[in-house]
């Protein structure tokens, strides 16, 4: 009874092309990718403060202005892209062509 259970639970909540298995290891590469984008920016800028501040003798001037642009262009970047993604899907839906219609006609 469980193992039916399951089955038909992992038939609803996973998407058919994770379910069949050959696109599982794209979508665990790029949940990896992203997560990287995240992070190591924002690693790299907060030790390149540090470091400002080791040689300066500055002691967290540097280290915090160093997150702080590493935290404010990962999520610029991300932003970006995001947007960039979704005016790509978006081409050709009908919600796209009558937005697009109105503003030929307007202009």
């Amino acid at each position: 009874m469980k193992t039916r259970l399951r089955r038909v639970l992992h038939r609803l909540f996973v998407p058919k092309q994770v379910r069949d298995g050959a696109n599982a290891d794209k979508h665990r590469g790029e949940g990896v990718a992203h997560g990287l984008e995240l992070v190591v920016p924002t690693v790299v800028f907060t030790l390149l403060g540090l470091g400002l501040d080791a040689l300066l003798g500055t002691k967290p001037l540097f280290l915090l202005l160093g997150f702080v642009w590493g935290v404010v262009g990962t999520f610029a970047s991300q932003y970006y892209k995001y947007k960039a993604r979704s005016e790509a899907q978006e081409v050709g839906k009908p919600w796209a062509r009558e937005k697009a219609a109105s503003l030929g006609d307007g202009a």
